[in-house]
């Protein structure tokens, strides 16, 4: 979550706009984090490369 919170605010309000969107449609906060990064594999384990 703490990855999600940095990215959140580094890409602003519309990036979470489109976030609840998804969720909203049926996709888990992960995977629809990486859909809208472009992050291809494992959602978990993508995400995970952001806290480097």
């Amino acid at each position: 979550m703490i990855i999600e919170h940095r990215i959140l605010k580094e890409r602003g309000s519309i990036f979470l706009q489109k976030v609840k969107e998804l969720k909203a449609n049926g996709m888990k906060t992960e995977p629809a984090f990486a859909k809208l990064l472009g992050l291809k594999g494992n959602p978990y384990t993508e995400l995970l490369k952001f806290e480097l």
